[in-house]
């Protein structure tokens, strides 16, 4: 593998990155948009991304299984019984004028239970699209049967 420098033109604008609990950060920033894409199920967006991971954190490791995973904390996003929970908290303590979620039908949460949160905080709106469902094995093997998937943006301007 061949890792060559991104060029970046220099301007006046800044930009800042951070690595931290969603939940404890939304309490130090504020803006005015907001764009959420939180995991929709139980697998955490680290393991999938763990060559990523290793490139950024340019240490030594042992990997973890077959797939080489590396050693990962699951955020509330990925418990059932915590994501409500944790979502709401974070709608509650964002001070952005505007908060958009990207999620799907086949996530922890219901579209019918992100709509309640989100519009305690302020005017709701939601837009929907379909897409050909990824199928990664044959059909008849597969727990679940649909062919589509519905992606949604959760649309929130805060109060």
């Amino acid at each position: 593998m061949i890792l060559e420098p991104v060029l970046f033109d220099k301007n006046k604008n800044s930009h800042k990155v951070y690595k931290e609990d969603a939940n404890k950060l939304i309490k130090k920033i504020e803006g005015d948009i907001l764009y959420l894409d939180p995991p929709y199920n139980q697998r955490q967006y680290s393991a999938n991304y763990h060559l990523l991971n290793t490139i950024a954190l340019y240490d030594d490791f042992v990997p973890i299984g077959k797939t080489g995973l590396r050693e990962y904390n699951r955020s509330n996003y990925c418990k059932k019984n915590e994501v409500a929970k944790s979502f709401e908290e974070l709608i509650k303590n964002a001070n952005f004028n505007y908060i958009f979620l990207s999620y799907n039908n086949e996530g922890l949460m219901s579209e019918d239970e992100i709509r309640k949160i989100m519009k305690k905080y302020g005017a709701y709106d939601l837009t929907t699209k379909e897409y050909q469902r990824f199928k990664a094995d044959k059909t008849e093997n597969r727990n679940h049967k649909a062919n589509m998937t519905y992606e949604y943006l959760h649309i929130l301007e805060k109060k």
